[in-house]
Order: C-alpha cells, then sequence, then structure tokens
C-alpha cells in the first residue's frame, strides 16, 4: 500500500511541477514566442477583439494587386463594400492552404462572434507541387504555438521540430514521384497517362513560334502548366479533401454559415498553350469540388471560368493573382451568395462591368493610389493628411490606371489638386506617363509653378490634356507629382477626370 502511495505522490507532484512550468511559461514567456514564431495569432485575435460577423480565409490571391489598379484594396475589403452594416475580417498569410485555414478557424475563440467564415479554394491547392511545396515546413512550424493544447507543450513540439519538417530535396522528391505514379484518366486515347510523361513530350515538342523556331519562354510555361493542373482529386488520398472536410465539420460544430471561394485559373492561357485536355482536367476537378460540398451544405462561389487572361497579373506563372477588375468581379460573385444569410443588408455597391471615369483621392489613406508611403500628416489641405514629395521622395500619390478599363471615346484629361511650398520651385511637375506595347511611350510633364506659384498657403492647380489619337492603344497611364528636388511641396486633394 505503501508503495502505491508514494507512487501517486510522485505523480501528483510531477504533475504539479508541469503545471507550474507550464503557468510560469504561459505568463511570462509565450506571447513573446507567439509573436516571433506565429504572428497570424494577431490577425486571429482582430477577429475577436474587433466583434468580426462576417471572416475570410485567404492566401496571396486575396491581396495581390495590380501595378495599375486604382483600388488596390483585396477581395475581402471588396466584399465589405455591399455589406456595410456587417463588420468584416480576415485572416491571410501567403501559400496557405485548407489545412492552415482550419488550424486558424480552431483557435478562433467559441465565444467569438463569427456567424459566416468564406475559406478561399485554391485549385491549384490539390496538385502535388503544392501539397509538397517547399514552403510547408515554414507555415507547419509556424502552427505550432497556436494549436489547442497546453503552450508549455506547444513550445516543447517547437524545439524538438515536432512537425512536418522535411529538406526542399525530399519534398521535390514526394512531388516527383507523385506526378509518375498518378495516372491520368483521358476521355479519348491519349499518349500520356502520367505528368512526367506528358511534361516531357511538352518540352520536346515545345511551343513553336510563326517561323517555327521553338519559343523556349512559352514552352517552360506550358510545361509548368501541365506540372501544375494535370491532376485528378483522389478523395481518399489527397489531403487537402481532408482539410476541407475537417473544416466543413468544424463549421457545423460552431454553427457557422460556411462559403468555399473556388478561384479563378487562367483557362485563357492553359488551353493557348496546352490544349482541351489539360482544360478538361481542370473542369472535372472543380466539378467534382462544388459537387461533394454543395452536398455537405456548403456555399460554393464558382469562379473557375469568371476571369479571362487579360485580367491576370502574372501572365509567365500560375497564380490566382487579378487586377482591381477581376478582384471586383469575384467579390460580387461573393456577395451574391451572402444573400441568403443577409438578404436585408446587402447594399449594391458598384457594379463589377461599370467603367468610371472620374477618380479622387483625398489623401486620407482610405483610396488606396500608388505611392501611398508619400502621406504624411505635417500639413493638409483637407482632412489631416496631404502627399509630401521632394527631399529624395520624388512622387506624389500616383493614378495608375488600366486604360482597357476606362470608357470609350474619351478625348482628354482634367487635373486638379491642392498644393502647398514654402520656396519657388521650377523642377516639380505634373506628369502624364502613357506606356504599352503597342504604343509609343510618351511622360508629359507641365511645371506645377508655371500654373500656381503662390507661396505659404494652399493653392489650387488645374492642368486639361488632350489624349493622343492613338490612346487606346496603350496599355496604362499613370498621372502624379514629380518632385526630384530638395524642396518640399505637399499635394492634396487630386482629382482626375477623362473626358469625352
Amino acid at each position: 500500500m505503501e508503495k502505491y502511495k508514494t507512487l501517486i505522490y510522485k505523480f501528483l507532484l510531477l504533475a504539479g511541477i508541469i503545471f507550474c512550468f507550464n503557468f510560469i511559461y504561459t505568463k511570462f514567456f509565450f506571447e513573446k514566442d507567439l509573436q516571433k514564431h506565429s504572428p497570424i495569432i494577431n490577425s486571429i485575435r482582430k477577429v475577436t477583439d474587433e466583434k468580426n460577423e462576417i471572416i475570410y480565409l485567404g492566401e496571396s490571391s486575396n491581396t495581390t494587386f495590380r501595378e495599375d489598379d486604382v483600388d488596390k484594396r483585396s477581395i475581402s475589403d471588396m466584399i465589405s463594400d455591399y455589406y456595410p452594416s456587417r463588420k468584416f475580417g480576415n485572416i491571410n498569410k501567403e501559400a496557405s492552404h485548407a489545412g492552415i485555414y482550419y488550424t486558424f478557424l480552431e483557435a478562433i475563440p467559441e465565444n467569438s462572434n463569427v456567424k459566416t467564415v468564406i475559406v478561399t479554394l485554391n485549385l491549384r491547392s490539390f496538385d502535388a507541387s503544392w501539397i509538397y511545396s517547399d514552403l510547408e515546413t515554414a507555415l507547419q512550424k509556424s502552427l505550432v504555438l497556436i494549436k489547442d493544447h497546453p503552450p508549455l507543450f506547444n513550445r516543447l513540439m517547437l524545439s524538438f521540430k515536432g512537425y512536418d519538417i522535411k529538406s526542399d530535396a525530399e519534398r521535390e522528391v514526394q512531388f516527383k514521384k507523385s506526378w509518375t505514379e498518378s495516372k491520368l484518366t483521358f476521355e479519348h486515347p491519349f499518349p500520356y497517362d502520367n505528368v512526367t510523361d506528358w511534361d516531357f513530350a511538352m518540352a520536346e515538342k515545345g511551343i513553336l513560334n510563326e517561323d517555327g523556331s521553338k519559343n523556349s519562354e512559352a514552352t517552360v510555361l506550358a510545361c509548368h502548366y501541365i506540372k501544375t493542373y494535370a491532376f485528378q482529386i483522389d478523395t481518399i488520398q489527397n489531403p487537402r479533401i481532408k482539410d476541407f472536410d475537417n473544416i466543413v465539420a468544424l463549421a457545423k460544430k460552431r454553427n457557422w454559415n460556411l462559403v468555399f471561394n473556388l478561384m479563378a485559373e487562367n483557362i485563357d492561357k492553359a488551353e493557348s498553350l496546352v490544349g482541351n485536355e489539360l482544360v478538361s482536367f481542370i473542369k472535372q476537378n472543380r466539378d467534382l469540388l462544388v459537387s461533394r460540398y454543395s452536398k455537405k451544405g456548403v456555399t460554393i462561389v464558382d469562379n473557375l471560368t469568371l476571369i479571362g487572361n487579360d485580367e491576370f497579373v502574372d501572365q509567365n506563372w500560375t497564380t490566382e493573382h487579378y487586377s482591381e477588375f477581376g478582384r471586383r468581379l469575384i467579390a460580387k460573385n461573393v456577395s451574391d451568395s451572402l444573400k441568403k444569410f443577409y438578404p436585408k443588408d446587402y447594399k449594391d455597391y458598384v457594379s463589377a462591368n461599370k467603367k468610371i471615369s472620374s477618380f479622387y483621392n483625398d489623401c486620407e489613406g482610405e483610396i488606396v493610389w500608388g505611392q501611398m508611403q508619400t502621406l504624411t500628416d505635417e500639413i493638409a489641405y483637407s482632412g489631416k493628411m496631404s502627399s509630401k514629395t521632394g527631399q529624395k521622395q520624388d512622387f506624389s500619390i500616383s493614378l495608375d490606371y488600366s486604360i482597357r478599363n476606362l470608357p470609350d471615346s474619351l478625348k482628354s484629361i482634367s487635373i486638379s489638386f491642392q498644393k502647398f511650398q514654402r520656396e519657388i520651385n521650377n523642377d516639380a511637375k505634373i506628369v502624364i506617363q502613357i506606356s504599352g506595347s503597342r504604343f509609343k511611350y510618351q511622360w508629359n510633364g507641365f511645371i506645377v509653378n508655371d500654373i500656381a506659384k503662390s507661396l505659404n498657403k494652399w493653392e489650387e492647380v488645374k492642368l486639361n490634356f488632350p489624349l493622343p489619337d492613338d490612346f487606346y492603344n496603350a496599355s496604362v497611364i499613370k498621372i502624379y507629382v514629380f518632385n526630384p528636388t530638395n524642396s518640399l511641396m505637399y499635394v492634396d486633394d487630386m482629382k482626375v477626370n477623362f473626358e469625352k
């Protein structure tokens, strides 16, 4: 009997010591480790702190923009435009997939205000090269401390590398093995039954130029499309299926409305480079996912073929990075899907297809143009901020816009803004820059002081500029103040109107 008492005492003593160590670690050291190894915790906490009702989980597809976008906001921010009375939040981490999202969602306290969860469904994340990506080790490491275990246990797991850790070479072996061993089933006879053989054949044959020579750049891209999209989802073996299933189960447990946002892929490019066989695989996988998760009660937003080639930011790689126009199209689709949950809260924002010709930036930071780092609270015409130029900060806020998104038949531009200077500066210019592969580059500079010369007070600067006859052959127009001097000039309330 004494022997058992001794064992019990030792066990209780050990448990007490562990409890004390966990308490000390949690109170004095855990937060510092969280910020160092798992900074995503701040986005998760923000969901609770701001009492967000609707949250969007995404990766770089949510936040990447194109240089000529006027509205450079994320897809999630654009969705919120349609529901101004609802509190939106987002949890965003580059290269994330459903397994990562699940851990984020699990870390949200059960007593949070979250009612609706929108999860990015990226078709490429089911591909072997993403499943066995060289980014996976870093992603898994970033999750260890936020998992639902005692903090001290999580810290020990982090210290002893108790997570999926492999070298880049080991992961390369994994995805190349999958490319060879995963057999492809075509709708009609096809000479290759796996990615490796198909990729090799494309590399050998190549994409040809008009003169019959091999286009090396296009050939490399075609091969990459094959390696990225030539797969058929195995619902038993593919780990992403389990990840999304786990999210469905968690949403049911938490009583969340669940939306899967299936991202657009560059179908135009896939078809032109590789052909219908590859497009068929992409659509088969889409159909499987839509069918599977619709049956599980998930709202699926199918954007797969929504966006044309011209609206993809990356033309030489496979990504889900879209222009402002593309992001707005997806945001509109998602906002429409939310009407079933919030029928009285929907407010029509701006038609995704509407082409606007008037632009305004008050420099308060809410409207995102180029060169937002120039905003300062040193002085302002209206509000609290303006754009500061000079002293090695050569450019003011900049309207960078895609010409194809402008209305037809435009003839001129009307530009106005407020400027403040303390000394005469004859080198600062209003610049209208027009460029494109089918257009002779133009850089038009107009000296600001030729228009408005006042010192130590705000003064309006106005300029009208006739557009060139071949304006619509160009791709991008940029409008900004260029000040390469040490003399400061502040710009505020910039207006740009394209006129017919």
